[in-house]
């Protein structure tokens, strides 16, 4: 989708435990500010932009999220622009991933086309995650891959019942249990045997994370479809989104899982390879095109 650009002020994320990456985001700082767009990073971050905030005041009046690093330094970037509505655009230093969009070297000639132009955005379905009074912490989390309530204990099961609107689904006698998006399917859900789903299908996936039972299957669900997950049984468990710490749910808890109210919005440039395209490549399939050819 293509949108007018107005980029005053750029907030970064970097990540801080890659020499190269904490290169780029310093470089990067230095060419926003030459070309007089303010700069925004967290307190610890390794940048000196012109300002330093708190995670909850970050995307306060952002025009756009840099993330600098790989898919994980841009999903801890998505948790601070996604539920703000500020677009993101992840600069990749590392290996592959499917989300982030170009090198560093590549950055400035985007950046100025946003500057003085149009932004093209893609739209992905989020999550938001709404724990019960019964824990300790009431706050939402929002994630753009996947939710997860697993074990808390190494060698034991967690007992989950997992409801769809009002209707009882199943319980799952598991390590966990989680709901993704079409963007996660890639990730730790394809890891628990979960199906490849295209980002343009709007739907959410109910996958159970080394279930003991015959049932092993995810159920894939409408977008509009809500999930409660209630920890049963005698184990707690644990709740986290996109891999950052969430509370513990104790025994009788229950978690509501839905899509978020707005979705993540992730900035492209003309001619990125196709989600198929990082597929073949990210998974080495048969007829793999280099990086940057989009065609078959």
């Amino acid at each position: 989708m293509a949108e007018r650009a107005r980029i005053r002020t750029v907030g970064l994320v970097v990540h801080s435990g890659r020499p190269s990456a904490v290169r780029a985001g310093g470089a990067l700082q230095d060419w926003l500010r030459a070309n007089g767009v303010t700069t925004r990073c967290l307190d610890d971050e390794p940048v000196a932009a012109d300002e330093r905030c708190a995670a909850d005041r970050f995307a306060e009046g952002l025009d756009l999220v840099l993330s600098v690093g790989g898919d994980g330094t841009l999903l801890r970037a998505a948790q601070l622009a996604g539920p703000a509505d500020v677009p993101l655009l992840g600069v990749k230093v590392g290996h592959l991933g499917f989300l982030t969009e170009i090198d560093p070297d590549e950055a400035p000639d985007l950046l100025t086309r946003l500057l003085h132009g149009t932004m093209l955005t893609e739209n992905r379905l989020a999550l938001v995650a709404e724990p019960g009074h019964a824990t300790s912490h009431p706050r939402s989390l929002w994630a753009l891959n996947e939710v997860i309530l697993e074990k808390s204990a190494r060698h034991r099961l967690i007992t989950v019942k997992a409801t769809v609107g009002a209707e009882h689904v199943t319980t799952f006698s598991a390590d966990g249990v989680m709901v993704a998006t079409p963007t996660g399917s890639t990730a730790y859900s394809f890891s628990a045997r979960g199906p490849v789903i295209s980002p343009k299908v709007p739907c959410i996936l109910l996958t159970p994370v080394s279930p003991h039972m015959v049932f092993d299957r995810s159920i894939v669900l409408g977008a509009e479809e809500e999930v409660t997950l209630e920890v049963l049984g005698d184990e707690p468990g644990l709740l986290s989104a996109d891999g950052q710490a969430g509370p513990e749910l104790p025994v009788g808890s229950k978690v509501l899982i839905r899509a978020a109210p707005r979705p993540a919005r992730l900035v492209r440039r003309e001619g990125s390879p196709t989600f198929f395209a990082l597929l073949r490549e990210k998974f080495s399939l048969p007829g793999a095109a280099p990086h940057g050819d989009v065609g078959v």
